[in-house]
């Protein structure tokens, strides 16, 4: 890195030409980059979860719905959801989101048939407002919808305070999503003012809406991260210089790292609104070792103009090593996230890794460039370089006076750290990720009046010549209705309007199996279901077609519960299907609570699977720098101990790893090891200019800990930013990442050096 740096500055004119034409071409490409949400977003449409929720809603028009809830009374213009003003907004609502691309059906209490005995006791599917005016028999038709079960708590409430529309997609990409979910709110707008409150809840709205504020809440992080993190700058060389050609050395490597995003066509998710912080702070570290080793340099030749060139020669050739290094580790903990079954996971660790390595580029082009036309006077004055001599001259004294008691402590808190992470669980609820006050929540608690907009969905697929309206498919469906787990809702399906037109048609009930079931009643049951309600039956029964058997559709309401309950639901559920079905059956199990599930324990096992990964790599790269195994492996310590520290008091106090925090572990432990690369690098410099052992290692600490404190300020500045959002996930992160880097700055200044200082010669030797 040296040799670029060299290279750069006798050809100042050709790095910046190269910097401006790759700027302004990439920077073509981060105009093309958009936002995605949705399931497909995270996971990737080829996963096979999403792939199950896809095929059922192109069998069945269903899988991902949405409801929009409203309440009457209490300052609303109906007293009831049968109220004609209630009828009358049902109805416009249910009509213009029925236009929008994408939505494949709506429910609601206007339109949604409702089967009445007519005319010598035929069915009939009616509406209750047709032209959004309430039908003319509406008190005689009120008493059958509050006892129908496709009504009771699916689009009414049990005491009609308050209803639903159940917008269904056609699929589950996020154009579709936004389309309806933004056509929900422009249509709820006049309502509002007339004084109705609404409610939506739903996978769609809470990756549309949710996701929005993320993204807008990570926009105004910018310029805050910009200001603190050059105000720290500012503060260590007390020039405002430095800080500014630091900041905007990696400014430039952020908009290269987001023009490729583009270029690839790779959307912005919620992994990426942490991009911009992670590469600002990231970057602008190793511009400080710059500066840091300039300062060091000049103060040490006197100061003066005339010494700038050799100065900054010189400070780059110390500092090109470990900074190379520590850019591969960092990029490599990125990287690591390729094990990851989230594909938005995997596109930005390499994203990342990309703008590292680009800010390692620039702060060893552009940065030198500058700097050299620069006046000494503006990098520090000899006040602040005395003053901060002082302070690592002191920490240095008490890591060596402080080695014996360190290590001890240091083993003792390795011990709780073991127990605490032996407790440690990856689990993420609702109220959790997104925090109790955001909008989506408060929603999700007031549509829980009228019913939950979370479902499992089993789509039972017959074998070839079984016809759905069989007493062998009716019977095995049956089964499946009776499956019981805790925080799942009753069953829906085709069974409950057949139940309640054979009640309307022959009396009594519908009996599937055993001396009193009648099979023959089963086809002319559907058929006339498929007359009178042809899109309510499509909703729960798919004929054979394409080569595919003919397929049955059960959708269960669901509780928002914590992963854990989460996962033995669907667990539980699999069981159940499997046991029940009959040879020559098969079953999918889907819907948006298995999605969500699957979700997160692809986070549990990318945090595995990184972690492990990243440990290896960081390992590898570090015996590289430093050219040797005994030090590489002294180097691990500080690196990972204050990972499982973290991780361990994570455990020990109940905190759960969520959708933010599940990152952590391999971030950390690629910027972790950057400290003991920059001290260990100094340190073996000092040896081989056969400086004795003890005074190598208190020296190594003297010479980069001002780099080293500096740094640490900076990256936990960009992060302790991230504690203010409102998304709790995020600001989950962003404090386990503060307490992560203060612990390895810690671990680096302290442990590091009672480690060398305790060795054997051999191992504290390198050759």
């Amino acid at each position: 890195m040296h040799r670029l740096a060299a290279w750069s500055l006798r050809h100042p004119l050709a790095v910046v030409a190269v910097a401006l034409a790759l700027t302004a071409g990439l920077g073509a490409g981060a105009l093309r980059v958009g936002t995605d949400s949705g399931y497909r977003a995270f996971l990737g449409a080829g996963h096979p979860v999403v792939r199950d929720l896809d095929a059922v809603a192109a069998r069945f028009g269903g899988g991902a719905p949405f409801a929009v809830t409203f309440r009457c009374g209490a300052g609303a213009p109906c007293a009831s959801v049968y109220d004609p003003p209630a009828l009358a907004l049902a109805h416009a609502l249910a009509t213009r989101l029925e236009a929008v691309p994408g939505v494949r059906r709506v429910d609601g209490p206007a339109t949604s048939p409702l089967l009445v005995a007519e005319l010598f006791d035929l069915p009939r599917a009616r509406q209750l407002a047709p032209d959004g005016a309430p039908v003319a028999d509406l008190a005689e038709l009120i008493p059958l919808a509050l006892a129908d079960p496709l009504w009771v708590s699916q689009i009414v409430s049990a005491d009609a305070s308050a209803g639903a529309l159940i917008v269904t997609l056609e699929d589950s990409t996020s154009a579709t999503a936004e389309r309806a979910v933004d056509a929900a709110l422009a249509a709820l707008a006049p309502f509002e003012a007339q004084g109705y409150s609404f409610a939506l809840a739903g996978g769609p709205v809470e990756f549309v809406v949710a996701g929005r504020e993320l993204d807008e809440q990570a926009q105004r992080l910018v310029p805050a991260i910009v200001a603190l993190v050059g105000a720290i700058v500012w503060l260590a060389f007390r020039r405002a210089p430095p800080a500014l050609l630091a900041l905007a050395a990696v400014g430039v490597a952020l908009v290269w790292s987001v023009g490729v995003q583009g270029w690839l066509g790779w959307p912005r998710t919620s992994f990426f609104q942490v991009l911009p912080p992670l590469l600002l702070t990231i970057g602008v570290c190793y511009g400080i070792h710059v500066l840091s080793a300039y300062a060091e340099r000049l103060a040490a030749a006197g100061g003066g103009d005339g010494a700038r060139e050799a100065a900054l020669s010189g400070a780059l050739r110390d500092v090109a090593r470990p900074i190379l290094y520590t850019a591969l580790t960092t990029a490599a903990g990125f990287a690591s996230f390729q094990t990851s079954g989230l594909e938005s996971l995997v596109r930005f660790g390499w994203i990342a890794a990309f703008g590292v390595m680009a800010a390692l580029v620039t702060s060893f082009t552009l940065l030198p460039v500058a700097l050299a036309r620069l006046p000494a006077r503006f990098i520090e004055p000899p006040r602040v370089h005395a003053a901060w001599a002082r302070v690592v001259d002191a920490i240095a004294s008490r890591a060596a006076r402080w080695r014996g008691r360190t290590l001890v402590l240091t083993l003792l808190l390795s011990l709780l750290a073991a127990a605490g992470l032996a407790r440690l669980r990856i689990d993420a609820s609702f109220e959790e990720i997104y925090g109790e006050q955001n909008r989506v929540v408060r929603w999700a608690r007031e549509a829980a009046h009228v019913r939950s907009a979370e479902t499992l969905e089993i789509a039972l697929a017959l074998p070839p010549g079984v016809e759905p309206a069989s007493a062998e498919a009716l019977g095995t469906l049956a089964r499946l209705e009776a499956i019981a787990e805790p925080g799942l809702g009753r069953p829906l399906s085709v069974l409950a309007p057949m139940r309640d037109l054979h009640a309307l048609f022959y009396g009594g009930d519908l009996v599937l199996a055993g001396e009193g079931a009648q099979p023959e009643r089963f086809v002319s049951l559907l058929r006339m279901l498929r007359g009178e309600a042809p899109a309510l039956v499509a909703l729960y029964v798919a004929p054979a077609s394409g080569g595919e058997p003919a397929a049955l559709r059960l959708s269960f309401q669901g509780e928002k519960l914590p992963q854990d309950e989460l996962r033995a639901l669907v667990a539980g559920v699999e069981r159940q299907v499997a046991a029940a079905l009959p040879p020559g059956y098969s079953a999918r199990v889907t819907g948006p609570l298995v999605v969500v599930s699957r979700m997160i324990d692809e986070i549990r096992d990318t945090q595995i699977g990184s972690f492990a990964s990243a440990l290896l790599l960081v390992a590898a790269l570090t015996a590289l720098c430093l050219r040797s195994v005994p030090l590489a492996l002294l180097a691990m310590v500080p690196t990972v101990l204050p990972v499982l520290l973290t991780l361990g008091a994570m455990g020990a106090i109940g905190v759960p790893l969520d959708v933010g925090t599940a990152m952590v572990a391999a971030i950390v432990l690629g910027l972790g090891v950057d400290e003991a690369l920059h001290l260990l690098s100094a340190y073996r410099r000092l040896r081989a200019a056969e400086r004795p052992r003890e005074e190598a290692i208190l020296a190594s600490v003297r010479d980069v800990g001002r780099a080293l404190l500096t740094s640490a300020a900076a990256l936990g500045a960009g992060f302790l930013v991230l504690v203010f959002v409102p998304w709790k996930s995020l600001a989950s992160f962003g404090a386990v990442s503060v307490v992560a880097i203060a612990a390895s700055l810690l671990a680096d200044l302290l442990v590091l050096p009672a480690l060398l200082l305790s060795t054997p010669r051999r191992a504290r030797r390198s050759r």
